[in-house]
Order: C-alpha cells, then sequence, then structure tokens
C-alpha cells in the first residue's frame, strides 16, 4: 500500500472517531494546527491532533483474548494501516478502512494469535478553570519521567547505603584493628572498603547520568511548552508589552527549570536519607544528637527571617534586569533610527544609566546571599566544634570508643552537607518564586482560541460585512472605529483610503480576528468570525503588510513559509506573479539565497515583492494588501499588471 495512503488513514479514521464524539474538524485544520509539512502524521502527532480535538487516548498493546473487553471505538493498526475498531449489532468486531477513493469500507474483524498495537479514545473530562501558574504546572511532566526517577531513588539509596556502612568500617578499624591488634580484621575491613570505593562512584555515575538525561527530556518538554502557549497569545498580547520584557520573562523559565531538575531534586532525595542518618546518630549519643538537631532548628530559623529579605531584593534585581534587556532589545531593533537621528550619545548615556542601576541590584542580592551564606557556615563549623569537644569528653568518660566518635563525625557530615547546600537551595527558592510569578504573566494569559468554537466553512466565497463595528485598542484610548458598517461582495477588489490613523489597517485586523470589536460583528459567508476557528480562517487568507518582514533562512523558505511542501514550481509561479523572478534570478544562489534577520540585506521593494509571493502562494480566498505596494514603483509596467491582474 501507498506510504501517502497509509498515512493519510490516520488522520481519516482520527475525523471519523471525532464525528462520531460529535467534534467538528477538517482534515486541513489538523494538519495546520500541528505545523506538519505533509499530511504523513507519525503516531505521536496522531495522538496530539486527538488531544486537540478534545479526545483522550492511551496507546496499548492488545492480544486476541483483550478485545473482548476492550472499549470501542478504537483505531488499530493493521498492516501499518491505520483502521478503526467498532462491533456490529451482533457483538461482531468490525473493522473500518478507507479506501484509495477515500470511500469506508467495512469487513469483518478475526485476531490472530499477536499482539496488535491500538490507539484507546475516550472524551475528555471537562477540566475545572485553569489553575494560576505555579509549580503544578511542571508536575506532569515531571510525573512523565517516574520510571526514571525511580531509578535515580533506587540508586541513590544504594550511594546512601555505602556511605553509611563506610563510618562503620572505620569504626571497626580503630576500635578492633587498633585496639584489638586483630590483623585478620584489618584485611577484611579493608578489602570491604576497597569495594565500596569501586562501587560508590561506579553508582553515582550512573545515577547521575540517568538523571542528566532525564533533566534534558524535562527541559525539553517544558520549553516546547511555553513556547507553544507564547505562539497560541492573541496579538493584544504583544501589543501591550515590550519584546524586552516577554523574552526577559521567558529567560526566567530557566531559573524554574534549573531549581526543578538541577541539585534540588536530588538534595531532595538525599534529604530522605537524612532522617536515616539522624536515627542511627542517636543511637550513638543523645546529647550530641541534640546539638546537632538543635543546630538544625537554628538553620531553619535562619531561612525564615533572610528568605523574604533575600525575595525582597531579588525582585528588585529581576526588574532592573528586565528593564535593561528591554532597551537593549529596543535599542538594537531602532538603530537605523537611532543613526539616522544621531543620537547615539544620548541612548549610551541611558545605557549606562541602566546598567549602573542593574549592577547595583544584583550587588545588592549577591552581598546578601553571600551574608545568608557564611552565617550558615558559621553556625555549621561551631556545630562542628561542640560536637568534637562533646565528643572527646564522651571518649575520655568511657561512654564512646575513639572508633565510635569518629564514625558519628562521619555520619553527622551526611547529615550537616545536605543542610548547607539546602541554604543555597533555599535561595535559589527565593529567585524560583519571583519566576514563578514573571512567567505566570505569559502563561496565565488565556491563548487566542480558548473561548472560541470552531466553526469553519469547506471553502471562504469572500462576501465580508462589518456590521455596526466600535473598536478602540486601550480602555482609556479614543475609539479608532465608530459605528462601522461595510459590506464588500465576493470577488472585488477595493481600496479603502485615508488619513493615517483612520482605521485602515485596523480594519483588515479586524478581518483576521487579530482583535476583537467591542460592539459588532465581523461576518463572512455570513459566519460570524466569533465563533470561527481564526487558524482556519488566517490559512484562507493572506496578508501583505507595508513592513514585509521576512525571517532569517533562504528566499525559497520564506516564499514557502505557509506552505512548505510546496513545489519549485509553484514557488516559481508565484514569484513571477509578484514580479520577484528577475531579481531573486540576480542573486547569488537564487531562490538559495539566504536573507538575514527580517530580511535587511535586501532593499524594500525586494521584501515586498517576496512578501507579496508568499502571499500569493497559498492561492488565498481573501487577499489583504495593507499599503503592501509603498516601497514599489507604482510607476512601472509590472505593478500596474500585477494590480490589474488581482
Amino acid at each position: 500500500m501507498d506510504d501517502t495512503l497509509i498515512h493519510n488513514q490516520g488522520l481519516k479514521v482520527l475525523i471519523w472517531v471525532a464525528d462520531y464524539y460529535k467534534k467538528s474538524i477538517t482534515e486541513d485544520q489538523l494538519i495546520h494546527a500541528l505545523g506538519m509539512n505533509s499530511d504523513i502524521p507519525t503516531d505521536w502527532q496522531l495522538r496530539e491532533c486527538a488531544d486537540l480535538i478534545g479526545l483522550e487516548t492511551e496507546y496499548a498493546l492488545i492480544n486476541q483474548h483483550q478485545f473482548e473487553h476492550l472499549p470501542l471505538p478504537a483505531v488499530i493498526k493493521i498492516d501499518h494501516s491505520w483502521q478503526i475498531l467498532i462491533k456490529n449489532d451482533a457483538a461482531q468486531l468490525i473493522l473500518i478502512k478507507f479506501t484509495s477513493n477515500n470511500q469506508p469500507e467495512t469487513n469483518l474483524f478475526n485476531p490472530n494469535n499477536e499482539d496488535y498495537s491500538v490507539l484507546l479514545i475516550k472524551e475528555k473530562i471537562e477540566k475545572p478553570k485553569k489553575q494560576p501558574f505555579g509549580l503544578s504546572w511542571f508536575i506532569p511532566s515531571i510525573f512523565r519521567q517516574r520510571f526514571q526517577l525511580r531509578d535515580i531513588f533506587i540508586l541513590a539509596a544504594v550511594v546512601q547505603v555505602f556511605a553509611l556502612i563506610n563510618p562503620l568500617l572505620f569504626e571497626n578499624i580503630i576500635d578492633k584493628v587498633l585496639v584489638g591488634r586483630s590483623i585478620s580484621s584489618l584485611h577484611v575491613l579493608a578489602i570491604a572498603m576497597v569495594g565500596i570505593a569501586i562501587a560508590e562512584p561506579l553508582y553515582s555515575f550512573i545515577r547521575n547520568k540517568i538523571f542528566g538525561y532525564m533533566s534534558v527530556q524535562i527541559n525539553a518538554e517544558l520549553s516546547g511548552r511555553l513556547y507553544q502557549h507564547l505562539m497560541a497569545l492573541p496579538i493584544s498580547y504583544f501589543a501591550q508589552r515590550q519584546t524586552g520584557k516577554i523574552i526577559s520573562r521567558i529567560r526566567e523559565m530557566a531559573q524554574i527549570r534549573q531549581f526543578l531538575t538541577g541539585s534540588t531534586l536530588m538534595l531532595f532525595i538525599d534529604l530522605i536519607f537524612v532522617i536515616l542518618f539522624v536515627a542511627i546518630l542517636f543511637s550513638y549519643s543523645v546529647v550530641m544528637s541534640g546539638i546537632l538537631v538543635g543546630s538544625l532548628v537554628i538553620f531553619f530559623i535562619l531561612w525564615l527571617i533572610l528568605g523574604p529579605i533575600i525575595r525582597q531584593q531579588t525582585e528588585k534585581a529581576y526588574q532592573s534586569d528586565e528593564n535593561t534587556t528591554s532597551f537593549l532589545t529596543e535599542s538594537i531593533t531602532g538603530i537605523e533610527t537611532i543613526k539616522t537621528t544621531a543620537t547615539e550619545k544620548y541612548f549610551i548615556r541611558r545605557w549606562e544609566k541602566l546598567l549602573s542601576h542593574q549592577l547595583v541590584q544584583n550587588f545588592k542580592v549577591s552581598t546578601r546571599g553571600i551574608t545568608a551564606s557564611q552565617l550558615m557556615m558559621l553556625i555549621s563549623k561551631i556545630t562542628v566544634a561542640l560536637l568534637l569537644w562533646v565528643g572527646v569528653k564522651e571518649v575520655l568518660e568511657n561512654r564512646m570508643t575513639a572508633g565510635e566518635l569518629i564514625a558519628y563525625n562521619m555520619l553527622s557530615a551526611h547529615v550537616t552537607q545536605p543542610i548547607l547546600r539546602l541554604a543555597q537551595i533555599w535561595q535559589d527558592f527565593q529567585h524560583t518564586l519571583i519566576s514563578l510569578r514573571r512567567v505566570g504573566d505569559i502563561l496565565d494569559e488565556p491563548i487566542e482560541n480558548e473561548s472560541q468554537g470552531i466553526v469553519s466553512a469547506a471553502a471562504v466565497q469572500g462576501k465580508i460585512d462589518f456590521q455596526n463595528i466600535r473598536f478602540r485598542y486601550q480602555p482609556d484610548t479614543p475609539e479608532v472605529l465608530k459605528n462601522l458598517s461595510l459590506s464588500i461582495k465576493a470577488g472585488e477588489f477595493i481600496g479603502i483610503t485615508g488619513p493615517s490613523g483612520s482605521g485602515k489597517s485596523t480594519l483588515t485586523k479586524l478581518l483576521q480576528r487579530l482583535y476583537i470589536p467591542q460592539h459588532g460583528q465581523v461576518i463572512v459567508d455570513g459566519m460570524d468570525l466569533a465563533v470561527a476557528d481564526t487558524v482556519t480562517l488566517r490559512r484562507r487568507m493572506s496578508v501583505v503588510l507595508q513592513e514585509s518582514i521576512l525571517f532569517v533562512g533562504s528566499v525559497s523558505e520564506n516564499i514557502r513559509l505557509s506552505q512548505p511542501d510546496a513545489s519549485d514550481e509553484e514557488v516559481i509561479h508565484a514569484a513571477t506573479l509578484a514580479g520577484a523572478l528577475p531579481f531573486i534570478e540576480e542573486l547569488k544562489g537564487g531562490f538559495n539565497y539566504q536573507l538575514s534577520e527580517r530580511g535587511l540585506n535586501l532593499s524594500g521593494g525586494q521584501r515586498q515583492r517576496i512578501a507579496l509571493a508568499r502571499a500569493l502562494l497559498t492561492k488565498p480566498d481573501i487577499l489583504i494588501l495593507d499599503e503592501a505596494t509603498s516601497a514599489l514603483d507604482y510607476e512601472s509596467q509590472d505593478v500596474q499588471i500585477l494590480i490589474n491582474d488581482l
């Protein structure tokens, strides 16, 4: 069977199941929503599609005896082809597959004595109201690594057992070998110590390797989830915030990831064994263990006192870092304006002022962190001195042997060292609390389609109606559009003129559902855009802006942006229609010519022609030109021909 047909069936059977659950979706919607380059989904993408529709899925390997109790309908893979599995009225298993002409075909199914790959599907239970962003957001990603966490915990337990045995061996060497003069015991104990010396780093290496691999997986998933959410936010979110501030908040996700998957998780495992070590220490000496536990209480009180102080200063430092990043981003983005207005010195002075404030705030954070660390270290050293003082006294009074004293000090280190590391982790936790709040500014923002339906038409004819539209960008700004009504017939090519600020561009953004009017309706082919799927809607439109943005990559990749699987012939045809082919052929490498950021290694007119080619490639039902030919020569013959053709 043809591979494309096989994989097409994957989407088709999923759409069939979606229809069974009364959920409307099209193949094109799924392909675009997942950013697929073609209609050949992988098994994982098939699950992502189901999640997008509102279905829960789970992979399972099923043998012939388990089909009787299998929840249906399900999707089963037979001969590398996904098919639908149901039961008829006679309780017989039925397979539904799509033929080469996309028609469903049914057959009886009798399972053989083999394992089958089955995708179990059920409708999602309506989720409760979304909780604010916090540490719970990370739990699903960490839970998916539960088996690796189990292995890490087992290996950590083995390493801790070695850490427990070592002091006991030293105790026996001191008390039995040195005091008792037992050479035979020395050989046995020495061999045991060599064995532990080899095994402990080996187990630690395996543990750290698994932990590192798990951390990479969690980090990759968290970064992907954050970026997906960012891309799903409405345009108004970006319009109301500086680019530098958004970038700064994204960077703070690294602080949270590092806190959760770095030394914190390993320390948490170590702290579990601290309780065991403390219990063993009490069996050696109640007095000494009381001193040790008392020092832990002092540590805890210091954390409670210093935590809010460090967090308050860290908040100021983060704000200062954000302001510096925003100003730097703004300066680089507007460097042409800075150069043409000869205001370099002015911007340098502003930069120095911001940088100075940033360094001062960071220095204060560092100073308070160092103060906290040194206080912890002071308590630790006093505790060690007290333990040695009391311990030697216990030995001299024959309540403890010399070997037990050495073993006690070695064991106590496995209590105090994690606590000292916890002091640093506590400081990191203060940073993480701030990062959680700031990253929450992104992740708590509702995504664009969260409150909209997925109503979509098979095609757009192009009849557009604006009915009593009123719109303002901010509640405290004047209305840009006041009770505007406009009707555009399908197939019409119209121009909208007016002075700057009259709402021409705003009108096109309302049509694309980038902004939502405060009053009135935008209707396309009788469909209110308030209940439309914005992704499908925008796929059927193409927009060329006055300031055409191109991305780093080849000319061909930029033209193919909305249709990555377009053939070379289609790309050339679109470039020809846009009048871009002559200058592209003159570029070094032609369509493979590499563009710089924003396409600034091309002229304004060349960028607009490539953007126009990109828009025409998809053969849109609605084409919007927002002063898209402002950088072109209106008098040139090819532009006049292009406008007439459109």
